[in-house]
């Protein structure tokens, strides 16, 4: 919000973009890393380690 009260000269025109490059980035990236971590490890999966199952 500060950035956005300042006069449009030289820093504060950089200092203004480099924060949204990031923000932008971030919401590009993220579905891109929602896939490479889509892969579960099958220990996760496999039920054959749990104790105390609820049937009895």
């Amino acid at each position: 919000g500060w950035i956005r009260c300042q006069p449009v000269e030289a820093p504060f025109v950089t200092i203004g973009q480099i924060p949204s490059v990031f923000f932008f980035l971030f919401f590009a990236i993220t579905p891109i890393l929602g896939r490479v971590g889509r892969g579960t490890p099958k220990y996760y999966m496999d039920e054959t380690h749990r104790t105390g199952s609820l049937d009895g």
